[in-house]
């Protein structure tokens, strides 16, 4: 069989711009003949490139063809029967890199300008002009996601797993940030794992969803926190939340502790509106009314000789052992907690 056109590559990896220069290629010119060869490869990069040209792994017979172009590696060129050989120049060119020349070779194409000019430059040879076609496949939205808490079968690990699960089989593109310190990490690429900090709602708002799958809460901050925040949940269909007035479908996803019939097209296509305010507190009936000082108090000053020598952040100051200081209250009574200093 002779071909028309045969682009050949080595090794098509995994991710790297020759490869979506192929995908492009192959997605903008799929009704001309395209033969891609290659050594070795990238199942997932063959698949996606056998849905739209011919693609053969090279087994060392002869390809007969009228057009071959070759991008870095010519190791197959003596195997290779052509009325043209051409040369792909993928990169700038510079002496010590430049490819080793092969007399079948009669054209050379650059991929940009300055790649023509530079190869030109080195070899005074001619480098025609042929930019990457770039034909982006339509976005999908992403689902972003976000969880802070312990990696446990009651915090609802195992149903964790299970909702990755569904959200991957209905190929739903999704980003799903987990705050903890749990060392028990889902092995999902879509997962992400954030260290803990004290605070987390600059990345509730960014997120569509809060997740909490617990076997029971008996409040959950984080559900409080997120739809206070105007940002739904996908939670299990914990008894509490009738009592908070949170519903199914208006507030988000209430999900069966079986996971069974998870709702993944609505939980993408139809992520709620969310107005909700947490129950009224009743903490005033309890606490004892009064004027607080605690602020005056931290701005007291205070005679300290400091343990070892320290550079202390808060007062961007390096503060020498043995020597005696003046500081405020408040900056004392941390560094005393640490041992760090003593009272005079």
């Amino acid at each position: 069989m002779t071909y028309s056109n045969i682009l050949y590559f080595d090794n098509i990896n995994s991710i790297g711009g020759v490869e979506q220069y192929f995908y492009y290629l192959a997605k903008k010119y799929n009704d001309y003949d395209i033969t891609i060869y290659y050594s070795t490869g990238d199942e997932k990069q063959i698949r996606r490139l056998r849905e739209l040209v011919r693609v053969k792994k090279f087994d060392d017979k002869r390809i007969k063809c009228k057009r071959a172009f070759f991008n870095y590696s010519k190791d197959i060129i003596d195997k290779v029967d052509a009325e043209e050989y051409i040369e792909v120049i993928h990169y700038v060119p510079k002496e010590k890199d430049l490819p080793i020349p092969h007399p079948k070779i009669t054209r050379y194409l650059g991929v940009s300008k300055l790649v023509c000019k530079e190869f030109t430059r080195l070899t005074g040879k001619k480098c025609e002009l042929t930019y990457n076609p770039v034909e982006v496949d339509k976005p999908r939205r992403v689902l972003k996601l976000i969880s802070a808490t312990r990696l446990t079968m009651e915090k609802g690990k195992k149903r964790m797993i299970q909702l990755a699960e569904a959200l991957d089989k209905a190929n739903i593109p999704y980003l799903w940030l987990i705050f903890t310190n749990d060392k028990k990490e889902i092995d999902n690429p879509n997962i992400k794992y954030m260290k803990p900090t004290l605070n987390i709602v600059d990345y509730i708002v960014m997120s569509d969803y809060l997740v909490q799958l617990s076997d029971e809460e008996s409040f959950s901050i984080s559900i409080n926190e997120s739809l206070k925040l105007g940002i739904p949940i996908i939670s299990t269909d914990l008894p509490v939340l009738k009592e908070l007035g949170i519903k199914n479908k208006v507030h988000g996803y209430l999900l069966d502790l079986d996971m069974k019939n998870i709702p993944v097209n609505d939980i993408y296509n139809n992520i709620p509106s969310v107005k909700y305010n947490p129950p009224k507190d009743q903490w005033d009936k309890y606490l004892i009314k009064s004027k607080s000082t605690y602020q005056k108090e931290c701005k007291e000053k205070v005679k300290v000789v400091f343990n070892r020598t320290i550079f202390y952040i808060p007062h961007k100051k390096t503060y020498k052992k043995g020597q005696e200081y003046i500081i405020d209250k408040k900056s004392a009574t941390e560094l005393l907690d640490y041992g760090d200093i003593e009272l005079r």
